[in-house]
């Protein structure tokens, strides 16, 4: 059963090791579910010209954060080759390339497999201690669907308007990227009252996601630095994050002894000073 309990404990340590911080990770998997998500309406003659053409330009928009990802892969990797030829780096690359999107899927049979190694306890202390980064990257891939959809749906409303002026798939994604963000240029508006619905939902859905950002981006500056985060991921390190969490603990330890000590000592002075006083 030891033997059992520490292969586990070594499988999950390795999983940890290789995986580039669980939200970040869950994150690339959503995107590389969407993108394939999108290689399939593509594909698949079945899908509506429009909705086709909004994957098109969606998934080229998704291209610059698999090379950022693909980028930052290989300068954080230890053995630089070895995660290019045996860490399935050259996929990652491929991946990049919107032609080749379908690479994508090798990162969510990657990522799939490292996740089922780790325990849902484990998954989720880690989510919860990297709860700031999680709400980010969450909030970030569900703009990137909502944008989506809202495209999809005023692209298909509007082609049968005569004065429509979104009039192809990169509209609607811009019509969609400035609507969210509420910017607003006006140069792309929907002219059908169905489109004006679909653009009143994303209003909407903007100002909710990107309050997110906002407090995401308040919470970074004034929020005070928690030791919890370290604790939580010191437990999944073995005895050497033990050791490091139980140093960490006596240290917290003795701040508080210090503070109490301090408080005594000044709630004494005021006694003899009172009966001083009153002698």
């Amino acid at each position: 059963m030891a033997q059992v309990g520490t292969a586990h404990d070594e499988a999950t340590r390795q999983a940890l090791r290789e995986l580039k911080g669980l939200s970040y990770e869950i994150f690339i998997l959503l995107v590389s579910v969407l993108s394939v998500a999108n290689m399939a309406i593509i594909l698949i003659p079945f899908f509506d010209g429009s909705i086709e053409d909004v994957a098109v330009s969606v998934d080229s928009l998704l291209a610059p954060i698999f090379i950022a990802d693909f980028l930052y892969r290989l300068l954080t990797a230890k053995a630089k080759a070895q995660y290019f030829v045996r860490g399935w780096g050259w996929a990652d690359l491929l991946a990049a390339v919107p032609a080749l999107g379908i690479f994508r899927a090798f990162r969510v049979i990657r990522v799939g497999r490292l996740l089922r190694r780790l325990d849902r306890d484990i998954i989720a202390q880690e989510l919860y201690a990297g709860r700031a980064a999680s709400t980010f990257f969450a909030t970030i891939f569900l703009v990137l669907v909502v944008i989506e959809f809202a495209g999809m749906a005023v692209y298909y409303v509007e082609q049968g308007q005569p004065d429509a002026n979104i009039r192809t798939g990169g509209d609607a994604v811009w019509w969609g990227l400035v609507t969210i963000t509420t910017v607003g240029y006006g140069d792309r508006y929907p002219v059908s009252a169905d489109g004006r619905i679909v653009g009143t939902l994303l209003l909407f859905a903007g100002i909710g996601l990107f309050s997110v950002l906002t407090g995401f981006i308040a919470n970074q500056f004034l929020a005070p630095r928690s030791s919890r985060a370290a604790r939580i991921k010191a437990r999944l390190k073995g005895p050497e994050g033990q050791v490091a969490e139980l140093r960490q603990l006596l240290i917290e330890q003795e701040e508080r002894a210090t503070v109490i000590r301090l408080k005594l000592d000044d709630l004494e002075s005021s006694i003899r000073s009172a009966s001083r006083s009153a002698g």
